[in-house]
């Protein structure tokens, strides 16, 4: 198990995100005219938020496809199982933003397809480097739409880049220089006593191999960048669905970058459920950035958030149910899911 400590000081993080979340939607609440934005939510066509309901739930399918091409050089599953898989852990991390997803979903492996955990981790990392590669198609399409970048969409812009890089140079490196990069590992964590340090450059070298998994199979590179590509369109999609809901007519190129940068901003601290960071992102990039009133843009990450919230919860509670629903015991209780 984990030490008594461990938890309350995640539990700590948690309570301090979401007292910081509550503080971010009081700020937003004043931002906007409520009233108003109640008149946005009456006018909204039910027909095309199903659809973007559907969208939306297709572009986390796309992803687990992606995942599952990632996983087959370590354990084959069916894509529906990863599906699966993928929904539960993004379930987890809405819910309890410390990253503890990546490992359920890795978890969810081990449970039914006896898989050590450290062998799906890898593919688990590198699926989410590739959720990176956004920025690239925000910084490709910069020149053809007109846009204010503000002061803090620049900040963004270059946080977001410093996550894409990291995450980069670690793949390449593992790829192509691998005693590198574990000689860089082992002596961050030489201080360890002798114990610990041994099975942290074990669990290194095995999660540095599996990172490996480009090595003669390019194609997958490949096949994994354009499921990528059709992922962030499908994202763009629904949201611009959402957008022609409210009857705006913002150009789709614009809520492809805005919701692109959106989904991207979930690599940096959140609160729980994003509350109050997705309204003011959406503040931030549609408002200040492509000139929407704040009570348009409040009015459609309003119910974009109770939609998402609502899909992710049906779908990721069903999903654990499928999985492995010991999970939510085993993570409150606070066991070391590697040792489950």
């Amino acid at each position: 198990m984990f030490p008594v400590n461990t938890m309350r000081r995640k539990g700590v993080y948690v309570g301090i995100g979401l007292l910081l979340g509550l503080v971010l939607i009081g700020f937003w609440i004043s931002f906007v005219e409520f009233d108003q934005l109640l008149d946005y939510l009456k006018v909204v066509k039910i027909p095309l938020v199903v659809l973007a309901s559907l969208v939306y739930i297709s572009a986390y399918f796309v992803r687990s496809i992606r995942w599952n091409l990632l996983l087959r050089s370590v354990k084959k599953l069916p894509i529906w199982e990863t599906w699966l898989y993928s929904m539960g852990g993004n379930f987890i991390n809405y819910m309890i933003p410390i990253r503890m997803g990546e490992v359920v979903k890795a978890w969810f492996v081990k449970k039914n397809y006896q898989q050590p955990i450290v062998s799906v981790l890898p593919s688990i990392f590198i699926d989410k480097t590739f959720d990176t590669i956004g920025i690239f198609f925000v910084i490709l399409m910069l020149p053809f739409v007109t846009i204010k970048l503000s002061g803090a969409m620049v900040v963004l812009l270059s946080l977001l880049s410093v996550v894409f890089f990291l995450s980069l140079l670690v793949v390449f490196l593992a790829a192509f220089h691998k005693a590198m990069i574990e000689k860089i590992l082992y002596f961050m964590f030489r201080w360890l006593p002798p114990k610990v340090n041994s099975k942290i450059n074990e669990f290194t070298s095995m999660f540095i191999k599996g990172l490996n998994v480009f090595e003669h199979h390019w194609s997958i590179l490949l096949y994994a960048t354009l499921l990528t590509a059709l992922g962030i369109l499908l994202d763009g999609f629904y949201f611009f669905l959402l957008f022609r809901a409210f009857g705006n007519q913002l150009p789709f190129a614009l809520i492809l970058i805005g919701y692109t940068l959106i989904n991207l901003s979930y690599a940096l601290p959140q609160p729980p459920a994003q509350l109050g960071s997705n309204e003011w992102m959406m503040i931030i990039i549609f408002s200040i950035g492509f000139g929407l009133t704040s009570n348009a843009a409040g009015a459609i990450m309003a119910f974009a958030h109770i939609l998402t919230a609502l899909i992710m919860s049906v779908i990721g509670i069903a999903a654990i149910s499928h999985s492995g629903i010991n999970i939510i015991q085993l993570i409150f209780k606070g066991d070391n899911l590697y040792d489950q």
